[in-house]
């Protein structure tokens, strides 16, 4: 069954995440949030630079590369150490949005018939 991912911004703490680190930022999060996937009481996505621009296409490798140093350096994401033996491996963050005014919840979708 499919999951509903919501995510809410509660502010003024909200508004303040993203006037301290730009719409680029938040389009960024919202992806990883988006793909996130709760493991115990952390929320954790792996997903590498070229795959959130595909999704992103407004955004270029580049800038996503910048906003998720950006959002590593703020403590809102944290990179996992990698036990892959590829060089390649996609990076698994987990996302921490203490303090930054934004919300997840999912749950499992309603078919109608």
């Amino acid at each position: 069954m499919p999951t509903e991912t919501r995510i809410e911004h509660r502010y003024p703490a909200a508004l303040a995440f993203v006037q301290q680190h730009g719409p680029d930022a938040l389009a960024v999060l919202h992806d990883l949030l988006a793909h996130a996937e709760r493991r115990g009481n952390r929320l954790v996505v792996e997903a590498s630079v070229r795959q959130v621009a595909d999704r992103l296409a407004f955004l270029s490798k580049d800038t996503v590369h910048r906003r998720l140093r950006q959002l590593l350096r703020a403590g809102v994401i944290r990179r996992l150490p990698s036990k892959a033996t590829t060089t390649f491996a996609r990076p698994i963050y987990v996302v921490d949005l203490v303090g930054t005014g934004i919300t997840l919840t999912s749950r499992a979708s309603q078919r109608s018939a």
